[in-house]
This record gives structure tokens, sequence and C-alpha cells, in this order.
């Protein structure tokens, strides 16, 4: 996959995602008619995904190529335009490494994924935000970026959009920002802008 070159006036704030994510949750949380919406079923299906992109960063660039698994639970809330699934994921980091450092770092994760369907739940159209928590079996260091800790939040926003004969297929643009939100410094963070396609099952 061909990378982009991004300048670092594009970066988001280390923690921006994080708080578009809570802000879209309370506010799924104020607009939601009662406890009832939950009541309902959501006709959601699993899928399995393929991820792949690059850091936004120009120091100590990576790339990054995941494949996960959505499990949703059936149910909707604010009349079908809310759902919410469980992203469980397996990624490979490949960085731009100096000599001594390591180039390959493994993480899996798990995120729980918010997602809003436009038209009241009828378009194919959709937007996902989520936080969950990840691991990395290395510590990460690339160029003059290095984590403190490796654990850490991975923060996801994206849109995309449901297509195929029977809906089945997805494709979505996410950005994922993996840091720990200062539980432990260092903590530069890392932003992802990656593609998604998903098949249900």
């Amino acid at each position: 996959m061909s990378s982009i070159a991004f300048s670092p006036r594009f970066l988001l704030p280390a923690h921006a995602l994080g708080v578009v994510s809570c802000l879209l949750t309370a506010l799924v949380a104020a607009a939601a008619p009662g406890a009832n919406a939950w009541a309902q079923q959501f006709e959601q299906r699993r899928s399995i995904y393929l991820e792949a992109g690059h850091s936004l960063d120009n120091n100590g660039k990576a790339s990054t190529a995941a494949l996960g698994l959505s499990l949703p639970m059936q149910q909707k809330l604010w009349d079908g335009r809310i759902s919410m699934a469980w992203n469980f994921y397996l990624s490979g980091w490949d960085g731009d490494a100096r000599e001594g450092q390591r180039k390959y770092y493994a993480q899996i994760g798990v995120v729980p994924m918010f997602r809003y369907h436009f038209d009241e739940g009828a378009s194919p159209w959709f937007v996902d935000a989520g936080i969950g928590a990840s691991y990395l079996h290395k510590t990460y260091e690339v160029g003059d970026k290095r984590f403190g800790s490796r654990w850490n939040f991975s923060d996801h926003l994206g849109v995309g959009r449901v297509f195929g004969a029977q809906q089945e297929q997805e494709l979505g643009l996410y950005v994922k920002h993996v840091s720990n939100a200062g539980f432990k410094e260092p903590n530069p963070g890392e932003t992802f802008l990656e593609l998604r396609y998903a098949h249900t099952f």
C-alpha cells in the first residue's frame, strides 16, 4: 500500500480523539429517550475486518496493518441511529527505526465502538467512534519517539459505508490514536490514518 506524506500541521492534539469519543457517548446518553430504547433488536451482523494505514507524524514514521473481529450488541439506541459493537484486533506496526531500534511491533486491542447511522438508521453511511485498551509486545521506540508504557488507550474515529447485494461489506476511513493519557511518561502517542474493509458473516 503506498504511503501518503502528511504535514505535522494536520496532527490532532494528543487526546482529541478521546475527547470527541467521550462527547459522542455523552450525546448518546443525553439524547436517549430512556432505558426502553435498548429493548428493541437491531439487525447488525458480526464481521471480520482488515485495516491498513500510515502514521500522521513525520517524526519517526510507522505503518500498521490489522486483522479484527467485530461482535455487535443486538440492541439499538435513539430509534436505531446508534448501535454498539466490540472490536477485537491484532495489528502489526512497522516503524522507521534507527540503528539499534526495533522495527516491528505487535499490538492487541479491544475497543467498544459506537456507530451512528444516518437517516434514522436507513442510510448506508455511518460514523464510528470508540475508546478502548491496547497492549504492545515491546516498548515502542521509533526515531525520537518512545512510549512510556506498553499498555495504552486506543481511540478510534471513522466514517464509512455499507455496500453489497446483502449489505454484507463495509469500507471506512479511520483515525486511530494510541497513547497512555499521561499515566506514564514519556507519552508522545502515535496517530494513524487507516483504511478498513469489513465483511459480515
